[in-house]
């Protein structure tokens, strides 16, 4: 009998210490590390601030093993024996490894066999899962039919309450009403059922799930196959009714400029009811002389303070800026979590970063422990090492928003290619079928 094990680990942050934790340097300059994720420039460590730290918190989905299939032999008056099934690509015979080369080469084989039957358990558990929550959904607006929104409600309310796309949702629901009676075999994966919903004709539908199966088609092609059949209906409508084809979903926006921020008054801590320079991240900063600003003024360092010069309150003047400018900073990430979860040093200005887990807004990416999630994961991954051609890190450009439930800033990211252009990472993922966009 298949045996499934999961196992949840939670990644958790020690405690502060000495304000004075360790000095690490970056472009030349030292950096003291202040403790809760932030570091401070050194030739600004006499200079008074204040911060607020915004707990963070990291839950890691680490391990998926599925034990080999085993046949249990029930022979009478004795007890069953577990005896391993042997089939195509079975691990060789132990007599046959006499070399520490085989060995080793028996190995990898073994590993390799099993990720491929834990990617394709997990695809397997997620079209059930899939089915099984979409025939929930459409069972209990079933019930409430007479409320003509309520199906609508119900989803915004699951979207918020499981911490789940509204969009994968409604595809679990689709999939359920396109296939009311029983869930189809196990033979394709839930990305490509995901892409077949796209055709409303069930016999087309049937026909190119029957030849995914036959020609062992990937998400990629299966996509593909199913855009040649949209794009053919969609052009053959147009020129009927002499409308455009619609294009594939897209997001837009456009970076502020760093160094640009609101003039506060502080709601606690010593500096209580002073004017303060908003640095966003929930944290404020004070200056060794006292700002001259209104409260709700907007400002912006002269030039974006990078940790030299005089003292801070010299370099701001009042700017010109619009809201639109606000909250857009400098950032190094330190790892991928996922596809659509990045670890960075955000450069809050004045000489002060901090660490924060930020979530690309948006859109959606699959879980990391499907195959498409990792599959997102390493191609954010690619995309930044193209952008830094596998040197030292340079800066990125993020754009953040109101953090979400998870206590994660939503962003906008912006990556410089090696050809010197800007890549808008949140749209490339959604444009290479690697996302999905959400309500953000």
């Amino acid at each position: 009998m298949c045996a499934h094990i999961l196992q949840v680990l939670a990644a958790f942050s020690a405690p502060g210490g000495s304000p004075i934790k360790s000095v690490a340097r970056r472009g030349g300059e030292e950096y003291s590390h202040l403790g809760f994720s932030f570091f401070g420039s050194r030739s600004l460590i006499k200079e008074r601030f204040s911060m607020k730290r915004t707990a963070l918190s990291a839950l890691s989905l680490a391990l998926l093993l599925v034990s080999p299939a085993l046949v249990f032999a029930e022979t009478p008056g004795k007890k069953e024996t577990p005896k391993e099934v042997a089939g195509p690509g079975a691990a060789p015979a132990a007599a046959s490894v006499t070399t520490y080369e085989e060995l080793l080469t028996a190995v990898r084989d073994a590993r390799a066999q099993s990720v491929a039957r834990v990617e394709k358990a997990v695809d397997q558990e997620k079209v059930r899962e899939a089915w099984e929550i979409g025939k929930l959904i459409d069972t209990h607006v079933l019930q409430h039919k007479e409320r003509a929104d309520y199906g609508q409600q119900v989803m915004k309310r699951l979207a918020a309450d499981l911490g789940q796309s509204e969009t994968e949702l409604r595809y679990m629901l689709q999939f359920a009403r396109t296939y009311p009676i029983h869930r189809p075999a196990d033979e394709l994966s839930w990305s490509q059922y995901q892409a077949l919903l796209a055709v409303n004709d069930p016999k087309e539908r049937e026909t190119l799930a029957a030849k995914a199966v036959k020609e062992k088609w990937n998400r990629d092609q299966t996509r593909e196959e199913v855009k040649k059949v949209k794009v053919g209906k969609a052009k053959a409508e147009a020129r009927a009714a002499a409308e455009p084809v619609e294009s594939s979903p897209s997001l837009k926006a456009e970076p502020g400029k760093p160094g640009t921020y609101r003039v506060v008054k502080a709601l606690s801590g010593p500096e209580t009811g002073k004017v303060v320079i908003d640095l966003g991240f929930s944290n404020y900063y004070k200056t060794s002389k006292d700002l001259r600003f209104k409260e709700g003024a907007l400002i912006e360092s002269t030039p974006p303070f990078a940790g030299g010069g005089s003292a801070p309150a010299d370099l701001i003047r009042l700017s010109k800026r619009t809201e639109g400018d606000l909250y857009t900073y400098r950032a190094w990430v330190k790892r991928v979590l996922d596809g659509d979860t990045l670890e960075a040093v955000v450069d809050l200005g004045f000489g002060v970063r901090s660490v924060q887990t930020l979530r690309l807004r948006a859109i959606d990416c699959p879980e990391l422990i499907s195959k498409e999630g990792k599959e997102a994961k390493a191609f954010v991954e690619q995309v930044l090492a193209c952008s830094v051609d596998r040197g030292p890190c340079p800066a990125i450009l993020i754009k953040t928003t109101k953090s979400d439930k998870y206590d994660r800033y939503l962003a906008d990211v912006w990556v410089t290619s090696k050809d010197g252009k800007q890549l808008y990472l949140n749209n490339e993922l959604l444009q290479k079928g690697l996302a999905v966009k959400v309500q953000s």
